[in-house]
């Protein structure tokens, strides 16, 4: 990006039978050398993504003067579309976009991969890798209106996963112009080729099964008034996965424990009883329990195994293992996983005397 008078970004396109071919293609239109030491990130388009990785991570791992740490990210559609983002805090878009990904570390609803984590999953039996998704969309002030007619219908889940406000302006030709970046999803690999897309909310009932769940915030309604919501912040999440063996039958029990605060609440409701908290911790834990019951279910019907129930039995019983790692994909999509949930509020927020009129 330039910090001076010109454009603050130039795209410059090549095309060859290898990447590094399209690069010395590339290169006949620029007036300076191609230096890869400080590229922070390598983008990922569709096309690429489901004929399959290998080019781009031969390149990485051969190419002496690239980082293998560096971000590998997933764009649905065309890679450069993300680009040309003018709606941004940073001044140069790779600043915004390395920003957001760092940003998205400490938010559950994503899982940025560098190249080498990637590599390592992919090299490994029994789970599949996967990467972060970013796209290009329309800021919240642009898609409230179609989410809000979505909402109604009851169409929720229907419309994030066809992306709803991704990126329709109002009106008068100007998309480009109220597009934003956003880093939220993630794309599941069969080996190295794309097998599907899981929403943020499938994201993070992933990310329950891997232990990484960190600054959650879960929604549920108020048990003394069940129209109104309150919302817990995660502060502690520990998730332990244990296979079972039984004859020829395979199955797993994953266990969760998680803690938290209570972050916002709307109503006058008492929590601090012992009746009132038992039920919100019931409340939390049927929530988390269902996030990662939708996850489970959308990385089955991809027969990706993502969160390496295979690895898991590898180390468990490598001899069984090793007779069903050729068929581990479609084990998989079948394999029974029991899910066992405790939630418990260390902290309501609320002070210990109820002030009248509170009930």
């Amino acid at each position: 990006g330039s910090t001076g008078g010109g454009q603050p970004l130039q795209l410059f396109s090549g095309v060859g039978a290898s990447i590094d071919l399209a690069i010395a293609q590339a290169s006949t239109a620029l007036s300076r050398r191609v230096y890869f030491s400080h590229a922070e990130l390598v983008l990922v388009g569709e096309e690429m993504a489901r004929a399959g990785l290998t080019p781009v991570l031969d390149f990485i791992v051969r190419y002496p003067k690239i980082r293998t740490n560096v971000y590998l990210i997933y764009v649905p559609g065309l890679a450069q579309q993300v680009l040309p983002v003018p709606e941004r805090l940073e001044e140069a878009v790779v600043s915004e976009m390395v920003g957001l990904l760092k940003n998205a570390e400490r938010i559950p609803y994503s899982d940025p991969q560098r190249a080498f984590e990637f590599l390592r999953v992919l090299l490994r039996d029994g789970q599949e890798p996967f990467l972060a998704v970013m796209r290009a969309t329309a800021p919240l002030e642009v898609s409230l209106p179609e989410l809000k007619q979505v909402l109604e219908s009851g169409q929720q889940s229907k419309g994030q996963e066809e992306g709803v406000g991704q990126g329709k302006s109002s009106g008068g030709g100007q998309q480009e112009e109220t597009k934003v970046l956003t880093v939220a999803g993630t794309a599941a690999f069969e080996k190295d080729k794309l097998a599907g897309i899981m929403d943020a909310h499938e994201t993070r009932g992933y990310l329950w099964f891997t232990g990484k769940v960190k600054n959650a915030i879960i929604a549920v309604h108020d048990p003394g008034h069940p129209k109104a919501a309150l919302s817990m912040l995660v502060t502690r999440a520990q998730t332990k996965i244990t296979p079972v063996i039984k004859g020829d039958k395979i199955s797993f029990q994953v266990e969760v424990n998680t803690e938290g605060d209570i972050s916002s609440q709307n109503t006058t409701t008492n929590l601090n009883t012992p009746e009132m908290l038992r039920k919100l911790n019931n409340a939390i834990a049927g929530a988390i329990k269902e996030e990662m019951e939708r996850a489970l279910q959308k990385m089955q019907s991809f027969g990706t195994d993502l969160v390496g129930f295979g690895a898991i039995l590898y180390r468990k019983n490598p001899k069984l293992f090793a007779k069903l790692h050729k068929k581990w994909p479609e084990i998989f999509r079948t394999l029974k996983v029991d899910i066992t949930v405790q939630a418990e509020i260390r902290r309501t927020g609320q002070q210990s005397n109820v002030p009248p009129g509170y009930h």
